[in-house]
């Protein structure tokens, strides 16, 4: 305080400090050296570098956890995991549209042990070209002559369009024209 004492003069300033004695709320400070900082703004900072701190803390912690991998080998892992993936996901849907080129052609031809004859269909020769299962036809054939007692038969065997008395099939009404539906509906 030796400072107001030079600029106050001392009459002056034994009024201030003596005005200044007990009063807590007022403090006097020189502010030229730059070495005072309000409590708030201390506190604030103070915050922000335990803050700060802290997340260091745990950054050094994290990194600690991975100290030592090779993360080239990582990514290659990956990009090799990635590619066996999407290899098996592309075998998976094409072994998924020869069984149902299989389930539509053993539609088409009738079977008495349905799972028998599609485990005789070789999914090796079959191929899968513009969306459309080529080979299953020779197969199937071959399938036809090799078990035919296999196959329900579709000979009406001359017992008057009846064969082994059921009934001839008829077209699913969902096809049928209004016509074709009118005609198939007063019959029934």
């Amino acid at each position: 305080m030796e400072f107001l004492k030079e600029l106050l003069g001392d009459d002056l300033y034994s009024q201030v400090e003596a005005k200044l004695k007990d009063n807590k709320d007022v403090k006097l400070a020189n502010l030229a050296s730059g070495e005072y900082v309000s409590k708030a703004k201390y506190d604030d900072k103070e915050a922000e570098l335990v803050k700060a701190n802290n997340t260091i803390t745990s950054l050094q912690d994290a990194a600690s956890k991975f100290e030592g991998t090779d993360i080239e080998n990582l990514k290659t892992q990956i990009t090799d995991n990635k590619a066996k993936y999407d290899a098996d996901i592309a075998k998976l849907q094409e072994d998924m549209k020869k069984r149902d080129a299989i389930d539509a052609w053993l539609d088409a031809h009738p079977t008495k042990h349905r799972a028998l004859i599609r485990s005789q269909f070789d999914y090796s020769k079959l191929q899968i070209e513009n969306d459309t299962v080529k080979g299953i036809d020779e197969i199937g054939k071959t399938l036809t002559e090799s078990y035919a007692d296999m196959f329900e038969s579709t000979n009406d065997g001359g017992n008057g369009g009846m064969p082994h008395g059921k009934p001839p099939v008829e077209k699913d009404p969902s096809k049928m024209s209004m016509e074709e539906y009118k005609a198939w509906r007063s019959k029934q």
